[in-house]
């Protein structure tokens, strides 16, 4: 039998390594020659008694409101440092001391000047996470990583949702709550979870055997070979890493990207026999969690990321989360630009790593997604809390990685209180899980030591 293992469980995708010497700001022109002053004057704010200066550091716009002032509909006074440059918010022009704002949420002023450079500022309204933003900008520059997001949730609410650092090095696009990157391996919590509420609703057991004859997919794919233990293997080995198989002499689903997963799994039964029997040894599986998408197919007769979408995302409050497309024209909306030397972000067959690792996702979408599963009381849970001890889902503190080229994604349940999720859209490669376990150990002690600040002046910059 395989032990329960630690309480704090770290799993790791390791792809093919490349060189990290990336720098993580554009070089191309400086911030000074964008905006050069932000203000909040009182003769355009009848609810300030004074005016409101800025102090631009950066990408960062911070100014100190004083108590009682809404910041939801406020007129900015701003200058350049060209008079032909533009300044923006999305699409809409924005001219000094005209615009009202909403400034309760992210907001990023994009200058253009004239010759088309462009200069992207977050603004910051009585910013009181230091801690957490010190730390995540010197995790950021140390392993020069372009930009990352992070949300943090306290009793199944997001209390804290911030974007470091750059979406678009070239065009100076800032990461905000918006922006989406691909998880990796985060995508095998949301299949995981997808697995438990089909057993939930009766669709099968964990039990269930997967292939040969009476398998869920025995009708679907070739018997195993006689003598083999591939048709011992149950949908419990598939979700716990413990089929059997090793990935020796490699990972089967990053071979030839011509392949379909269909291919790969009917290649895996028929030609790769098992390193172990089922159910006796923990390896990290891809192709393990690539089956299991195609057995929410089966069971559901619906495509896996649909069934993913109604049965677990929507319930969540999630609608954003897609399959990732694999070339960079096929970037979906808000989605950030990868980095990475040496090894191309864009030569994934993104579609065929659905199950095991195709999503993308803002921050906020999987902080919402953990928040069904985290068996805290303060949102319901989607799925039965007995079930949702099966495996590391039911361990008091959880953390799962994800690592390819141009990503790195934690998500983490802390404690019964604090869960987080980090999205960056770079890695280090002569160690994939480098920067994940820095950024994991810093944000966890920043919250259990209690720098992150009080739940009341959380909540009164809450994202929710």
């Amino acid at each position: 039998m395989v032990s329960a293992g630690k309480l704090c469980v770290a799993l790791f995708l390791f792809l093919i390594f490349s060189c990290q010497d990336e720098d993580p700001t554009p070089p191309q022109y400086l911030l000074e020659e964008g905006l050069t002053s932000f203000s909040f004057l009182k003769e355009d704010n009848s609810s300030l008694t004074e005016d409101v200066n800025a102090v631009i550091s950066g990408t960062r716009i911070k100014l100190n409101l004083p108590p009682g002032v809404t910041k939801g509909s406020l007129v900015a006074s701003f200058s350049t440092k060209s008079k032909g440059t533009k300044v923006f918010i999305g699409e809409l022009e924005q001219t000094s001391r005209t615009n009202v704002n909403d400034f309760s949420s992210d907001i990023i002023y994009k200058a253009v000047s004239e010759d088309g450079k462009r200069y992207s500022y977050h603004v910051e309204i009585n910013p009181v996470t230091e801690a957490i933003d010190e730390a995540l900008e010197a995790l950021r520059q140390r392993y020069k990583v372009p930009g990352m997001s992070v949300a943090i949730t306290r009793n199944g609410k997001i209390v804290f949702s911030k974007g470091y650092g750059y979406a678009d090095k070239t065009t100076g696009d800032l990461v905000n709550n918006q922006s989406m990157f691909r998880v990796a391996s985060l995508s095998k919590p949301v299949t995981h979870a997808a697995i438990l509420k089909l057993v939930q609703d009766g669709k099968l057991s964990l039990s269930d055997k997967v292939f040969g004859a009476g398998g869920i997919l025995g009708g679907t794919y070739p018997s195993p070979p006689a003598k083999s233990a591939i048709g011992q293997i149950t949908v419990r080995n598939l979700i716990d890493h413990t089929a059997g198989w090793a990935n020796n002499p490699n990972d089967p689903m990053f071979g030839d990207y011509s392949f379909t997963a269909e291919k790969i799994i009917e290649n895996q039964i028929l030609h790769r026999p098992l390193d172990y029997k089922p159910g006796t040894t923990f390896f990290y599986s891809n192709i393990g969690y690539c089956i299991l998408g195609r057995v929410i197919e089966k069971v559901t007769g619906k495509k896996y990321s649909d069934f993913v979408k109604e049965e677990i995302l929507m319930p969540a409050g999630v609608s954003g989360m897609r399959i990732a497309g694999s070339t960079h024209r096929q970037r979906a909306k808000d989605e950030v630009v990868y980095y990475q030397n040496e090894f191309d972000p864009y030569s994934y067959n993104m579609a065929r790593m659905d199950s095991h690792g195709g999503w993308i996702a803002t921050a906020e979408d999987l902080a919402h997604f953990m928040a069904v599963i985290d068996r805290n009381p303060g949102e319901p849970d989607l799925i039965d809390s007995g079930l949702l001890r099966t495996g590391y889902f039911g361990y008091t503190n959880w953390t799962h990685y994800g690592s390819m080229a141009g990503t790195t994604s934690v998500i983490t349940r802390l404690n019964d209180e604090y869960s987080f999720v980090v999205l960056a859209n770079t890695r280090v490669n002569d160690s994939p899980h480098q920067l994940a376990d820095d950024i994991n150990v810093t944000l966890s002690s920043i919250i259990v030591s209690g720098q992150i600040l009080t739940i009341q002046e959380l909540s009164a910059n809450s994202v929710n």
